[in-house]
């Protein structure tokens, strides 16, 4: 048995909005943007607490709004919502160090499933920890 938890909003924008977006959304949720260690994200910082808003630069890519839910078990989540009826999109960062697999569920609309548990998160272990729950 494995555990996850929903605990990131990421929101999408194109490179030539990002700045105009990200003050918006710090301004909106009354949270101070921060930067991250990968240029393309800026977490919303108090904006939600228990919970992460992220403001992602998708490039070219359109506007929208994706959850990421977090696990402890990368492969065995993925195979479970398989089940539930999601599909792989890409693979492609499932060997980045911040480990994660982009899905699709039946309607379409893309999320991420992530690694909790690495090196990269270890501030947010405790908080998987104290929140995440078991899943069959």
């Amino acid at each position: 048995m494995h555990r996850n938890l929903l605990s990131t909003i990421v929101i999408d924008v194109p490179s030539e909005v990002r700045d105009q977006v990200l003050a918006f959304w710090s301004t909106a949720l009354g949270a101070t943007p921060a930067a991250t260690r990968m240029p393309n994200y800026h977490i919303l910082q108090d904006a939600s607490p228990g919970n992460r808003i992220v403001v992602q630069d998708v490039g070219s890519g359109s506007a929208g709004v994706h959850f990421d839910i977090h696990t402890d078990d990368l492969d065995a989540e993925v195979e479970r919502l398989t089940a539930c009826g999601a599909t792989v999109v890409d693979r492609t960062w499932a060997d980045h160090p911040g480990r994660w697999i982009i899905m699709r569920d039946p309607a379409g609309m893309e999320f991420c499933v992530v690694e909790a548990l690495t090196e990269l998160r270890r501030a947010d272990h405790a908080e998987f920890e104290r929140r995440a729950r078991p899943v069959v």
